[in-house]
């Protein structure tokens, strides 16, 4: 059984999806950006073994992690963390995963829609927890 194992950054996509919202506290308009935080995993299963049919597959896996930005008024100061969860995208192809490397990409690309429902559903989610961070921003600024 042969494995091949290849990890690439977000930073490899073309464009990075954001949902942007706009957070009143306490008189203050603060920009949360929801940014998507890709990472993108590929391995070969099965086998091929001279001239016998070969039942290699290449399997194609994109761990989606939403990361927060928090933008003060005027844009000087970002608060940046990782929400928990994550969503989960897999694909698979006939064949080896050498020569490939740009289908973990491609997988992302062709699943937007889920990954923007994705982004909207942790921003919902996270109101609380950013009006949260902002004030502890806050205090650790005050002391």
């Amino acid at each position: 059984m042969s494995l091949l194992t290849l990890v690439a950054s977000a930073a490899a996509m073309a464009v990075q999806p954001v949902h942007t919202v706009d957070l009143e506290h306490r008189g203050t308009t603060y920009r949360v950006d929801y940014r998507a935080q890709v990472e993108t995993r590929m391995r070969t299963v099965g086998m091929s073994a001279g001239p016998r049919t070969s039942t290699q597959r290449c399997v194609v896996t994109a761990k989606v992690m939403v990361e927060r930005v928090i933008a003060g008024p005027q844009g000087q100061h970002e608060l940046k963390s990782v929400l928990p969860g994550t969503e989960t995208l897999t694909d698979h192809m006939p064949g080896d995963c050498r020569g490939r490397e740009d289908h973990g990409q491609k997988l992302v690309a062709g699943k937007a829609q889920t990954v923007a429902t994705h982004l909207a559903q942790a921003a919902s989610a996270d109101r609380q927890a950013a009006l949260a961070a902002i004030d502890t921003a806050h205090h650790f600024a005050a002391n």
